[in-house]
């Protein structure tokens, strides 16, 4: 039996197209009234600083893990790790919650 003509990918939709369903989101870069923890997706400081290693200084994986002490295969799961959570927040629409592990946030926090 013949499968037919496959379709094909015809690019984002017309503006006309989406005008009805457009929505504005903004990612809470401060505290929110109403906000719950629960449905926040967690990613650590390091993961952020991988990721800007390698899409925005383009870095490759072997200079972004020798830049952060890391071995490659590591710096591969910290970087596939970001990947996913901002995935998933931006797909379920969480938002972000930025955690720093570094000692001097530590301090100011018990301050």
């Amino acid at each position: 039996m013949p499968r037919g003509v496959p379709r094909r990918w015809r690019g984002p939709p017309r503006a006309a197209d989406r005008l009805e369903s457009y929505e504005v989101m903004y990612l809470p870069v401060r505290g929110v009234e109403g906000l719950v923890a629960e449905n926040c997706i967690e990613v650590y400081d390091y993961e952020v600083e991988a990721l800007k290693l390698v899409h925005l200084e383009g870095l490759t994986t072997e200079e972004a893990a020798a830049r952060m002490g890391m071995s490659k295969a590591t710096f591969w799961r910290v970087l596939e790790s970001c990947r996913l959570k901002v995935a998933q927040a931006l797909a379920e629409r969480k938002p972000i919650k930025l955690v720093s592990t570094s000692p001097e946030s530590r301090e100011e926090k018990s301050l």
